[in-house]
């Protein structure tokens, strides 16, 4: 019986079909050829061509050009899982080369809130002792999950197409906040009088469907002095002003300079949801990974409501 050996792999890597497979990965990922070529470092005519050879290769179109850029064939996209499944592979390869240990990373997209509250809570998921590596991505959009951009994303819409594993989260609170300095003086923050009395501060117009923006509209703020698409800003913005926000209870009550003069709420839509890819059971770091953010939900937030 051979044995194959790590320097062996690695000339087996630098084989023209490790490259193209490589590249096509990256075109895949940034529906581009020239994004992939800047981020190879390569050519675009080198991109190019190197997507065509593997087409022959394969007897398979994988790239179509239409007017908006480079599209992805049905075959294309079957083989993302597993050019992904190659990347990690070589990663570990590389760490082992190199005597170093081989920590796996788990990609999380969420938005910015839950950003906040992973990122305060980081050795949660990434263990003590440290045996996995974490990668935050912080955005309002969703990141596609049969394409790979996240290995978990948190969500507040359940998705209604795709092979993805779903599971439903504690949900967290909210509360009307305002700087501590300046309501002190003013008892109309407490009740709904706040509602006219007072100028706001919300997210961008675009996102008005927000659970959130939705409440807020709904109680009859129409003209906010401020918009932010980053939902993180607002607490910025109260802090040292004279605007009230809807933020998190787990932020909001956490900034001594700010003070809660509502209830806590949860609005009617803001619902909480874990994405996972279907073969999760094949991933064991991001099933642990996983199984560390429901614990950590369950302990942070008092609502435990989960949807298998």
């Amino acid at each position: 019986m051979t044995t194959i050996k790590i320097d062996d792999i690695y000339t087996i890597m630098k084989t023209p079909n490790w490259q193209r497979l490589r590249i096509l990965k990256a075109v895949l990922e940034h529906d581009s050829f020239s994004e992939a070529a800047r981020q190879l470092e390569i050519s675009q005519p080198t991109v190019s061509r190197q997507i065509k050879a593997l087409e022959d290769e394969l007897n398979q179109t994988l790239i179509l050009a239409t007017p908006e850029g480079v599209a992805p064939t049905a075959a294309a996209q079957r083989l993302l899982p597993d050019l992904e499944d190659m990347a990690q592979a070589a990663q570990k390869i590389a760490r082992v080369k190199a005597g170093s240990p081989a920590i796996p990373s788990v990609r999380i997209a969420c938005g910015p809130w839950i950003a906040s509250f992973l990122s305060r809570n980081i050795e949660t998921l990434t263990g003590a002792p440290h045996d996995c590596n974490i990668d935050i991505s912080s955005s309002v959009l969703f990141a596609d999950m049969p394409r790979r951009e996240a290995d978990i994303a948190i969500r507040t819409q359940r998705p209604e197409r795709g092979s993805m594993r779903v599971r439903r989260l504690p949900h967290y609170h909210y509360a009307v906040y305002g700087a501590k300095k300046f309501i002190e003086k003013r008892p109309e923050a407490y009740d709904d009088r706040r509602f006219k009395a007072f100028s706001w501060a919300m997210m961008a117009q675009e996102l008005d469907h927000f659970a959130t923006s939705k409440w807020l509209l709904d109680k009859g703020v129409k003209d906010p002095a401020l918009r932010c698409s980053a939902s993180t800003n607002l607490l910025d913005a109260v802090r040292d002003s004279s605007l009230l926000a809807v933020i998190p209870c787990f932020a909001g009550d956490a900034e001594p300079a700010l003070t809660r003069v509502s209830d806590v709420f949860v609005p009617e839509t803001g619902r909480i949801w874990m994405v996972l890819p279907d073969d999760v059971n094949r991933r064991p770091a991001i099933r642990q990974a996983a199984n560390r953010l429901v614990r950590l939900f369950e302990q942070s937030f008092a609502e435990r409501s989960f949807e298998a």
